[in-house]
């Protein structure tokens, strides 16, 4: 998700705002993709394709935030200054707005 530097400037809220929104919508999605009542899509092998997938990459197998992504934004940011596509070599911190590191409940 990126934001436009002058709408975040403007309204710092947005990021965490945003990143709660996801994290919801995350939510609900995984729990659509586990209900197995009433499938939500008519997709004919929906409820072993998940269970298949959850095994290879566990439960949150769409990580949001920082932590859970460290080490392929890591390689991609790496990659990137190696390949001369950013003029400096970038942490993956530098990416995110400060509000969307701090903690919330939802």
């Amino acid at each position: 998700i990126v934001i436009r530097r002058d709408v975040y400037e403007k309204n710092p809220w947005v990021a965490q705002s945003l990143y709660k929104a996801f994290t919801l919508a995350q939510r609900e999605a995984y729990e659509d993709l586990r209900e197995t009542a009433a499938l939500k899509v008519m997709l004919p092998w929906l409820v072993w394709h998940t269970e298949e997938t959850e095994k290879m990459l566990g439960r949150d197998f769409w990580p949001y935030g920082l932590e859970p992504n460290l080490h392929n934004l890591s390689t991609f940011l790496r990659y990137s200054f190696e390949q001369g596509l950013s003029k400096r070599q970038l942490t993956p911190k530098e990416l995110f707005a400060p509000e969307s590191l701090e903690s919330f409940k939802i």
